[in-house]
């Protein structure tokens, strides 16, 4: 994930750097396009970023019901076992 991130903001580096050489507008205009573009970029890597963490933390809780439910079989089966 780290590495995506740092692609992503080399990505965003270097299209606002080629949005300025280019740029037939004026350096004000250019600046607000660049600064919504960035904006913009940035807002869908804290959303992905989110929904990331919320998939990891429901496979983390699937995980520990399933972990809490084999130990609690394990345990029946013990004292079936101990108990016979």
């Amino acid at each position: 994930m780290d590495e995506q991130v740092t692609s992503f903001a080399v990505g965003v580096g270097a299209g606002a750097l080629l949005a300025m050489l280019f740029a037939p507008a004026a350096g004000e205009e250019t600046r607000e396009y660049l600064t919504g573009t960035l904006k913009q970029g940035l807002d869908g890597a804290a959303s992905t970023g989110k929904r990331w963490t919320r998939r990891a933390q429901e496979t983390v809780d699937d995980v520990k019901v399933k972990v809490a439910g084999a130990v609690e079989a394990g345990g029946k089966a013990y004292r079936a076992a101990r108990d016979a």
